[in-house]
């Protein structure tokens, strides 16, 4: 089942499948439907709420001065608007630092949270990197330059040797490119910081990275484990940036393993009980 927005919903969005809520959070510039394929493997589990975030897809423009805290804001509002109580909350590289803020300040809420290629505080070399693809954007650089730079920060070195997927990046890219915006998203990136609050985060949480992701290297999950309390990461190794793209089989088993765990033993669920 697809059901997509109507009425005076604060973001536009789409509704698939069935089961326990579960919201996914796409990274810069990217469209709610950017999830595919986990979006599908994920539907057939879960009520999966894909949307769009301001400046992205068919949302309206940002304000100057949008924050990654503005837009878990505006995350909970959609949610508020669509009587979503509780939830779980995949986040991949800006929707995970969007997830971040939006767990602290609604921890109630999350039920599981799951932190993709993303980062608890940008350092200066993180941070430096989203400013110049920021002013790239704001000066006009031809799209073809400012997308095949991120292409070599955001895929592993297997991914760029492939040159079908190489022109898929930068298909999906183009289609959905909205300079100005991606120029406030990016600032908001780059000015991101919640590492010291994480400590206050007590949902089970789970922190995947790619092991050749150039833009958030390791340290950034590895930090991000240590600050969550009792937080588990998996590192897919090959992957860059993308890994629910470059390694979707691993992907989608270790993140749906952890959103559906198994039942303790001696306990059964609805997934367990016979059906003579």
């Amino acid at each position: 089942m697809t059901q997509d927005s109507t009425g005076d919903a604060p973001l536009p969005y789409e509704w698939h499948g069935d089961g326990e809520p579960l919201v996914l959070v796409s990274g810069l510039g990217g469209k709610g439907t950017s999830w595919r394929p986990f979006l599908a493997r994920a539907a057939e589990r879960f009520r999966v709420l894909t949307f769009d975030l301001r400046g992205s897809g068919r949302a309206e423009s940002l304000a100057a001065g949008a924050t990654i805290r503005s837009l878990a804001a505006e995350t909970l509002e959609l949610l508020d608007e669509l009587g979503v109580e509780r939830f779980h909350l995949v986040g991949r590289s800006m929707g995970g630092m969007i997830a971040q803020e939006l767990a602290l300040a609604a921890p109630e809420r999350v039920r599981r949270l799951v932190l993709v290629s993303t980062s608890g505080r940008c350092d200066p070399h993180l941070s430096e990197v989203f400013l110049l693809w920021a002013r790239m954007a704001e000066l006009g650089v031809p799209p073809e330059i400012r997308h095949k730079s991120s292409m070599l920060w955001c895929l592993g070195a297997d991914t760029l040797a492939d040159p079908v997927r190489r022109r898929a990046y930068l298909a999906s890219k183009y289609s959905g490119d909205r300079p100005a915006d991606y120029a406030l998203q990016s600032r908001a990136c780059a000015a991101h910081d919640a590492l010291e609050r994480l400590g206050a985060l007590r949902q089970p949480t789970l922190v995947v990275a790619g092991g050749d992701d150039r833009l958030t290297p390791r340290a950034h999950a590895d930090a991000l484990a240590k600050a969550i309390p009792g937080a588990e990461l998996e590192v897919i190794p090959g992957a860059g940036h993308l890994p629910y793209l470059e390694s979707p089989d691993r992907f989608d088993e270790r993140v749906l393993a952890f959103l559906t765990p198994e039942p303790p033993e001696g306990e059964l669920s609805c997934r367990t009980l016979p059906t003579s």
